[in-house]
């Protein structure tokens, strides 16, 4: 359990001194205040285990707010057979860990601002039954448009978590359930 703890801290923070330091864009920690609103999906990689037409699926925005007990909550109506259905995800931030937040148990993200507090990197370094499972995800807020030099930088966090270049996916944007857009 404290090795794990030690393995993701060690990992997350080697991530975010490369994002700080070896980018051309400088990355700055996201907090919880800084982070909440509207937030769009511009590219994804990852080893999750799904299938390939689920990894390509339109992807709707996301909105983060702060839950009853103060937690970021990560908000998301997702599509499905039988209407829009609701994805929450509590996410509790670290106390004296810049930019981690916890998950669930055994689980963290860390998530950084780059090029200012419109676009961002949100990366996840885990394990379940020792399958190490990685993902990074470029996010921004709407009306903006990323700079190309965000774009490299996101594919050398890519290259960096030990992930292909070859699989980050530009997702098609789906509103079709947005929030506060349901009927």
């Amino acid at each position: 359990m404290a090795a794990m703890q030690l393995f993701l801290l060690t990992t997350g923070l080697t991530l975010l001194s490369v994002v700080q330091a070896g980018y051309i864009n400088r990355g700055d920690c996201a907090t919880t205040d800084k982070l909440l609103g509207n937030w769009y999906i511009i590219r994804w990689a990852g080893n999750l285990p799904f299938p390939e037409e689920k990894l390509r699926s339109p992807l709707p925005p996301f909105t983060l707010s702060k839950n009853r007990i103060g937690y970021l909550q990560l908000r998301m109506n997702i599509s499905s057979p039988i209407g829009c259905v609701e994805f929450k995800m509590a996410m509790n931030e670290v106390k004296d860990m810049p930019c981690l937040f916890t998950v669930w148990m055994w689980h963290y993200v860390q998530i950084v601002f780059v090029g200012g507090e419109n676009f961002g990197f949100a990366f996840l370094n885990g394990k379940i039954n020792n399958f190490h499972q990685r993902m990074a995800m470029f996010m921004g807020r709407r009306n903006h448009t990323a700079h190309p030099t965000m774009l490299m930088d996101f594919e050398a966090l890519v290259s960096q978590m030990s992930l292909n270049k070859t699989s980050i996916i530009n997702p098609p944007f789906d509103d079709s359930c947005e929030l506060g857009k349901e009927s």
